[in-house]
């Protein structure tokens, strides 16, 4: 039989797992309420303003002889709706059959331009070193960057992804994943939306600390300014380690819509996806502090609020029970009305069924993709 003043530590116990509930129930608010909540109604320049033309060099580097892509990929780059634009290749391949193929489409359309660069053995040729002979290449001032793997949604992503420069010098735009049928195709398109969350919001409020290869842009004035990119003994880095050194300099401008997303195609499943991340992820200790801090507040938070409101049902007194419950909807209510908000702006389609899942497993999810960094780094990481 319980003593009173057993029965008041009890209380006692109950109050403060209560508190702490709640605490972390206010700073879950914040993120999705107030800092992700502003991407939905995020605008890229005023209405107001006119929106000005400028000329635009895309760049993406071929690593293999890659024929299916130039048959049907490259065309949803040559196909966009704007007037002034190139797109500058650069073959890595070594492949002399792909490299005349190459040079025969690039003959056929001015707008396509290509540079060859032949390996070497000794001296292994970095994507970094790629992107920048590409980037000397390229004969306009604006630069957008995206990979062999990705698709723009539609033709009017370059137009879109231009008006970006009217008041930046780095533009920022959304990769989602490409919609295929699955479970496992739908926790990966619903791992980028919300990874992608947290740097695009940041990047709203004007502390933008990393960008995607596969979408984004900047001025060659702001390139060489900076010397061109970061850490080359790394061969990652050339998104958002570029970008979180650049951005204390530059205005970065950030472009949702989603006419202006483009898709990666996805080569397996959750273990390929599990790999992927943890390789290009790898980069994130070099992130700064703030952004490190911002990032693991949001995924702390929800990890104590999970823990700290089942600790509530069990001790708490029945009224703070009911209170915890009522929290816990809210909560729910919230992150799942602001990502449906969200996922419309980047137009993610079919995953909300699986989000109550994601939003329970990402910070174990997270913990685990960090320690395995941490424990089982990328053998390729360094060069």
């Amino acid at each position: 039989m319980l003593y009173e003043s057993d029965l008041q530590t009890c209380d006692l116990v109950g109050i403060l797992v209560f508190a702490g509930a709640a605490v972390m129930f206010f700073v879950q608010l914040y993120y999705y309420a107030v800092v992700y909540g502003r991407i939905p109604t995020f605008r890229t320049h005023s209405r107001r303003q006119k929106s000005e033309s400028v000329s635009i060099s895309v760049v993406l580097v071929i690593q293999n002889p890659d024929f299916d892509y130039l048959e049907n990929g490259l065309p949803s780059l040559l196909e966009q709706q704007y007037d002034d634009f190139e797109v500058v290749i650069v073959d890595l391949s070594g492949n002399e059959e792909f490299s005349e193929f190459l040079e025969t489409k690039s003959a056929a359309d001015r707008r396509l331009v290509v540079t060859h660069m032949a390996r070497n053995p000794r001296f292994p040729i970095s994507n970094k070193m790629a992107l920048n002979l590409g980037i000397k290449a390229a004969r306009n001032e604006y630069v957008i960057i995206t990979t062999t793997d990705c698709r723009p949604v539609g033709n009017r992503w370059l137009a879109i992804m231009a008006k970006g420069f009217v008041e930046a010098d780095v533009v920022l735009g959304y990769c989602g994943v490409e919609q295929l049928p699955g479970f496992e195709n739908r926790m990966m398109r619903l791992s980028r939306m919300c990874t992608s969350v947290r740097w695009i919001s940041a990047a709203m409020r004007g502390h933008a600390y990393r960008g995607t290869i596969y979408n984004m842009g900047f001025s060659k004035r702001a390139y060489f300014d900076h010397n061109g990119f970061n850490y080359l003994n790394l061969n990652i880095g050339e998104d958002d380690l570029f970008i979180s050194r650049i951005a204390a300099d530059e205005k970065v401008g950030v472009v949702v819509n989603p006419h202006c997303v483009v898709r990666q195609h996805p080569w397996g499943g959750l273990d390929w996806w599990f790999k992927e991340r943890k390789y290009y992820s790898s980069a994130y200790r070099f992130y700064p502090c703030r952004a490190r801090r911002f990032v693991e507040m949001e995924l702390w938070s929800r990890f104590f609020f999970f823990g700290l409101f089942v600790a509530a049902l069990a001790v708490s007194p029945f009224v703070m029970k009911m209170v915890a419950v009522g929290m816990c909807l809210l909560r729910f209510c919230v992150v799942a009305f602001e990502m449906w908000r969200i996922g419309k702006r980047f137009a993610e389609k079919n995953w909300f069924a699986c989000l109550p899942l994601y939003d329970l497993c990402a910070p174990f999810y997270e913990a685990w993709l960090a320690m395995s960094r941490r424990f089982n780094p990328p053998a390729d990481l360094w060069r």
